[in-house]
């Protein structure tokens, strides 16, 4: 009896980093480059990646310590390896210092990286849940 509260915070937790996950994925990013020029999207994909997903992480790990008081220590890993996920697709936007080689196009592949990072998380979010809803 005293484990189901841990447990269903985690859940809670958890159902909404997949919720920010899947609004991301499936509408925002979308959305934006649908709806507007190619720079203005990349800019408003980049910033709501760099604001929204050091949050991600946060609420990911504050799941996985639910996980871990519950009793459900595979869901409690799973769950922060989500909130690692969340902290590379920051450090995947992060300024770079070094040069483009010279004679070679630059091309712009931190947001497809960090979107199919996000993607990833909310496979990794959906794994931690079901871990968690099994005791395991």
């Amino acid at each position: 009896m005293l484990n189901q509260f841990p447990l269903a915070i985690s859940l809670v937790l958890a159902g909404a980093s997949i919720g920010y996950v899947t609004l991301f994925s499936f509408v925002l990013s979308p959305v934006a480059f649908q709806n507007m020029d190619g720079g203005r999207a990349e800019r408003l994909v980049k910033h709501v990646i760099k604001s929204g997903h050091g949050l991600l992480a946060v609420i990911a790990l504050l799941a996985a310590a639910a996980a871990l008081f519950s009793g459900a220590i595979a869901g409690a890993i799973v769950a922060a390896i989500a909130a690692v996920f969340a902290v590379m697709c920051q450090w995947a936007l992060a300024p770079r210092d070094d040069k483009p080689i010279e004679g070679h196009r630059k091309v712009k592949t931190a947001r497809i990286v960090a979107s199919g990072l996000t993607l990833a998380i909310g496979l990794i979010l959906c794994g931690a849940v079901v871990l968690t809803m099994l005791h395991v």
